[in-house]
């Protein structure tokens, strides 16, 4: 009698003990799932991946969004391939234009922060050589928008050995890599 009330206590011990595991995979999906020894990025490093840097000089840190460039559709729906929108970002590392832009921004920077960097949403006609900035955001240190501006579109000429004339490049690059494929789909 004792083996049987033993036995049957062990079998309520074991029905239990699948009946909690069952609960707790039932929230996770199996198909969601993951292998890795790297930790997962952080949110900073994620963002910081975004960007690939095109050029630095005394007057800041030049990169452009890889995942940003893109055609622009003309006014009857077909996509130009010679007008290429791409979003760049200026990190100010020239101490006078910090100062300049600080006291600019005095009113909008919240205590300890500081005017740091700007975005930009740039057009390069590749096959004219020429550009122009569609849109500009200004940001503090914190990641609070300082203002936007919102440009008119007129192309002027890429001046010769600027950011503008090494984004032209990149741009006509994406043009050229973009035809490659179009060919090769026909």
């Amino acid at each position: 009698m004792k083996k049987l009330i033993l036995f049957f206590i062990l079998c309520l011990m074991c029905f239990a003990a699948v009946t909690a595991n069952a609960e707790t995979n039932k929230e996770t999906n199996p198909m969601n799932w993951e292998i890795s020894m790297m930790p997962k990025p952080t949110a900073e490093e994620i963002e910081a991946a975004r960007w690939s840097i095109v050029v630095e000089n005394n007057m800041g840190i030049y990169a452009y969004d890889m995942d940003s460039l893109h055609f622009e559709e003309g006014k009857n729906g077909i996509v130009d391939k010679n007008l290429v929108n791409v979003v760049v970002k200026t990190v100010f590392t020239d101490k006078e234009m910090l100062k300049k832009m600080n006291k600019n921004y005095a009113d909008k920077l919240a205590k300890k922060e500081k005017a740091q960097y700007c975005e930009m949403l740039m057009v390069f006609n590749v096959a004219d050589k020429t550009y122009c900035v569609k849109q500009m955001d200004v940001f503090g240190s914190k990641g609070s928008k300082l203002e936007t501006k919102v440009n008119e579109i007129k192309l002027v000429p890429v001046p010769e050995k600027t950011f503008a004339e090494a984004m032209l490049e990149i741009c006509t690059q994406a043009v050229n890599n973009s035809n490659d494929t179009t060919v090769s789909d026909k």
